[in-house]
């Protein structure tokens, strides 16, 4: 039986999809809050590249 941990679940085939949603949502949230904020455009942009190359890094290293 999977578990969470962290916010990944533990014991789930990381290949299947519906594994990824709440991460995908999660990452879709955090997005939608900064387009509300008053960053400039390459504020934003710097900040999602940022995230977005840290956030798998983070995911990946509890599937070794």
């Amino acid at each position: 039986l999977p578990f969470v941990y962290l916010g990944i679940p533990i014991g789930a085939n990381p290949r299947r999809a519906r594994v990824w949603e709440p991460i995908i949502q999660k990452c879709e949230r955090r997005l939608a809050r900064w387009k509300q904020r008053f960053i400039s455009f390459g504020g934003r942009v710097t900040l999602i590249q940022s995230v977005l190359t840290s956030i798998p890094i983070y995911y990946f290293s509890f599937f070794r």
